[in-house]
């Protein structure tokens, strides 16, 4: 795990449970497992560039707040 990696699936679950989205609904929104939304929150698993942007748009999430702040 790198420290971004961390940092990125930290704010992304941050941002979610503000929006009140629970991981399964993050997940059957992208057509992926919760597993998978479970492993990019915690920085387990690389978010690449198509599926980090696609987790924006489905939780609404704008991607530029969390570079900014970096």
């Amino acid at each position: 795990m790198d420290e971004f990696d961390i940092k990125l699936g930290g704010w992304l679950e941050e941002q979610r449970k503000a929006r009140h989205l629970s991981q399964a609904e993050v997940a059957r929104r992208m057509n992926v497992t919760k597993t998978a939304v479970h492993c990019w929150e915690k920085g387990k698993r690389k978010l690449y560039a198509d599926t980090l942007l696609h987790y924006c748009e489905v939780t609404g999430i704008n991607l530029q707040e969390f570079l900014e702040r970096r």
